[in-house]
């Protein structure tokens, strides 16, 4: 018995070694799928749509070569297609009977720029010669293939799909079949050594007498009933024994119906998620080497690839006032990580908005809100604000940064104040305080910056005796940028201008100013008065309408912009 086991064992083993071979050599899956495609339509660009790129399963790679530079960029399919825009180009497709590639070129305008560093792309790589890049196909990936952008395109384009193939059950038929094999041989030998044991001398017992048999006697009692009533009897138990299974199944099983599955809602069609993390990272990685080199020189052309708006303007008005003078104290660090807030918009228009917070580790400063926006597919995003969140201030609940925001409306009447509106409104409870029909709105209880605002106003008002003062609030810029929240409230970055106007009562008597307006100003004061024009980036959280919270103050980032004599 034990030979016979070692045996079986020895065979199954045998089996499952060669399983584990066959499936790595004789069944094995081909390494990869390819398809090649000569282009010569002379475009300067290639398109290879995500309809192509899932014409076999797995993560493509793409191959070009053909030209002294080659480029090759990975993006969702509608961004690419918004790029290339109306320039000549072609697109790689299925041929009628969709087995095999080919090219179709669209005529156009000549494009003069080259696609390399664009906010569009996840993934890019320039190389000469060739190039190769592997493409993710999430989010409708696509791919943008080009030389410089303006030269012909690479003229040879190979698709490659790696098929990944899972040796988990070949591992595991090899791991088997070695351990049974060893549990073969050991039960060989010990049945070996069971058979040595009991192997010894045997002496032939004899037979024991056999008693006599009795042999019975058929008589008519005991012999076997023929005929159709033996057949009745025989079969009778057949629908005896039908009933007692029907019976017995019948109680075991309760027949409950099925609950049929509810039908579920149709989803809401929302845009796409305009920005990924890695094109998140690229971009901010660029402006804080950007603002590094400026900040360095106090050089505002270094800023032009990277700032508009209020954010160039108040940075270069500090760039003034540091080249006049060693005592002014650097800005801030812009710094493009740890990011602690994402939120890109979620659209397939332009312009495209990008809202986050980072906040250097060990960094005395407060974390930094950074506005940035994309005005045209070919642009990059611009750094509108630079806001310096208030101690404490907690930003209210938003999508998920993989589902991003969807933009509001700036004259929106949905909310508890247009965001074109928040400026005046907010610069009016300033200077009224609780007399401004505004104040009802905006939630100025821990509002430290409106309290040291409003405050100092009133103080210049009771001290200057020799001069008159005055003080507007305006909408400093009108690219008001507002993202929702998940509670239909609404995140919205404003620039708000503080004026103030100070002139002397009297004739012979002059406004001075120190600091940095004296600076600024380049003079001790002026005999007929003074303008001084400080820029506000402010970050607000507006509530829905129908929401009983109020507007409140998340962050604001204060500069002087100018100071001159009237």
């Amino acid at each position: 018995m034990r030979f016979l086991i070692a045996a079986a064992l020895f065979v199954v083993s045998l089996l499952a070694l060669l399983l584990g071979v066959a499936e790595r050599t004789v069944w094995a899956p081909p390494a990869n799928y390819s398809e090649s495609l000569k282009i010569e339509s002379g475009a300067p660009l290639t398109l290879v749509p995500n309809e192509v790129l899932q014409m076999h399963p797995g993560t493509p790679i793409i191959h070009v070569e053909g030209a002294k530079t080659t480029f090759v960029a990975s993006g969702r399919e509608a961004d690419i297609t918004a790029w290339i825009g109306t320039a000549k180009h072609s697109t790689v497709a299925f041929d009628e009977k969709g087995k095999e590639l080919q090219q179709q070129l669209t005529d156009g305008t000549e494009n003069l720029e080259s696609p390399a560093g664009s906010d569009l792309w996840r993934t890019e790589v320039t190389a000469d010669t060739k190039s190769q890049l592997q493409v993710a196909l999430a989010e409708e990936g696509a791919v943008l293939v080009a030389s410089d952008g303006i030269r012909p395109a690479p003229t040879s384009l190979e698709i490659i799909w790696p098929i990944a193939h899972d040796l988990t059950w070949s591992n595991v038929a090899l791991i088997a079949g070695g351990v049974l094999l060893v549990a073969a041989f050991i039960m060989n030998f010990l049945a070996y050594q069971h058979l040595r044991k009991s192997r010894g001398p045997r002496r032939r017992t004899p037979t024991p007498p056999k008693p006599p048999r009795y042999k019975v006697k058929r008589n008519k009692a005991n012999a076997p009933v023929r005929g159709r009533r033996s057949a009745r009897r025989a079969f009778i138990a057949v629908p005896i024994a039908i009933s007692i299974l029907a019976t017995s199944t019948a109680c075991s099983t309760t027949g409950v119906p099925a609950e049929s599955p509810s039908p579920s809602a149709s989803a809401i069609e929302v845009p796409p998620v305009a920005l990924v993390d890695q094109q998140i990272n690229r971009i901010l990685a660029d402006l804080e080497k950007i603002t590094a080199d400026a900040d360095l020189t106090s050089d505002k052309k270094v800023l032009a690839p990277r700032f508009t708006g209020p954010a160039l303007e108040q940075r270069v008005a500090h760039y003034v006032l540091r080249t006049r003078s060693t005592k002014v104290a650097a800005l801030p660090k812009i710094v493009g990580k740890p990011i602690s807030f994402s939120l890109p918009a979620a659209t397939d228009a332009w312009p495209r908005t990008l809202m986050v917070v980072t906040d250097e580790p060990g960094d005395e400063a407060l974390p930094q809100m950074l506005v940035l926006q994309q005005e045209t597919p070919r642009s990059k995003y611009m750094l509108w604000y630079n806001i310096r969140l208030m101690p404490g201030a907690k930003i209210p609940e938003v999508p998920a940064a993989e589902i991003g925001a969807i933009p509001v409306e700036i004259d929106s009447l949905f909310l508890k104040l247009a965001p074109t509106d928040i400026a005046s409104g907010y610069g009016d409870v300033i200077n009224k305080g609780a007399a401004s029909l505004s104040y009802g709105l905006f939630a100025t209880e821990e509002d430290e910056f409106y309290k040291q605002v409003s405050q100092s106003q009133k103080s210049q008002v009771a001290n200057l005796t020799t001069g008159k003062i005055t003080f507007s609030h305006a909408l400093g810029n009108k690219n008001v940028v507002s993202l929702a929240t998940s509670t239909a409230g609404a995140l919205v970055a404003v620039y708000m201008t503080d004026t103030y106007k100070i002139k002397p009562k009297k004739r012979g008597s002059a406004v001075a100013v120190s600091g940095q307006e004296k600076i600024m100003l380049g003079a001790d004061g002026s005999t007929r008065g003074v303008r001084s024009v400080y820029g506000d980036m402010m970050l607000f959280y507006v509530p829905a309408l129908s929401d009983p919270d109020r507007i409140r103050l998340l962050g604001v980032s204060q500069g002087l912009i100018s100071v001159r004599s009237l």
